[in-house]
Formats: structure tokens, sequence, C-alpha cells
């Protein structure tokens, strides 16, 4: 099992979250301006959240999903950009997520592409 630890962490939103920070696994240093309190694992990869700040309005930033591969650590982020996402699930390649940080909304689903 792998030890993934965030640090520095801090709200991106004062109203109590979401958190991001930097994500590392194994002691590793994976990335910045990751959600700490949602991924998702499956046998062969992790799904976490990136935070993009694009400006400090916060119209301007978006959240796109980090594909991590646990063979090698390597990681791709996709190619679709939310406003605000909580990822549900993830089966081949479609994502199941809420429009918004926590999970009692409702469900949503895409096919994801990671670049």
């Amino acid at each position: 099992m792998e030890n993934i630890q965030f640090k520095n962490a801090d709200q991106i939103i004062n109203m109590g979250g979401p958190w991001i920070g930097e994500l590392t696994i194994d002691g590793i240093k994976i990335d910045d301006n990751i959600i700490i309190d949602n991924y998702v694992e499956k046998k062969d990869f992790y799904y976490f959240i990136k935070y993009f700040e694009i400006s400090k309005k916060q119209k301007d930033s978006f959240f796109s999903v980090l594909r991590i591969n646990k063979n090698n650590m390597s990681h791709q982020i996709s190619k679709e950009k939310f406003e605000k996402i909580f990822i549900k699930k993830i089966e081949n390649d479609t994502l199941y997520y809420c429009k918004g940080f926590h999970g009692q909304l409702p469900i949503y689903n895409i096919q994801i592409e990671f670049v």
C-alpha cells in the first residue's frame, strides 16, 4: 500500500474548502494544488482532482482529473475541465461525478480523455 500524503494544505474558497495541497506518494512529490479529500483508487491508477488557478477571479479557475500510474508514478491530466467536481467513481474511462465539492449531489457521467 502506497503512503499518500499532502503537504502545505490550504483552502481555495474561504468557506471551509475545498482544501488543496502538495501530493506525495511514498515520499515522491507528484504535483501541487491537488484536492485533499477526494480521490479514487483502481488496480493500476489513482485519480485525483487538480486545481488550476488562472487568476484571482474564481470564475477563471478550473479543475481537471489527474491520473497517476501506480507502477511508475507517471501522471496525466484530463482534457476535460470542470467548474466544480467531486469524483464518485471511474469505470472504463467513464467518469461519474458531482458538480460540486461533495458527493451528495446528482451524479453525471462522461467519457474522459487524458493527455
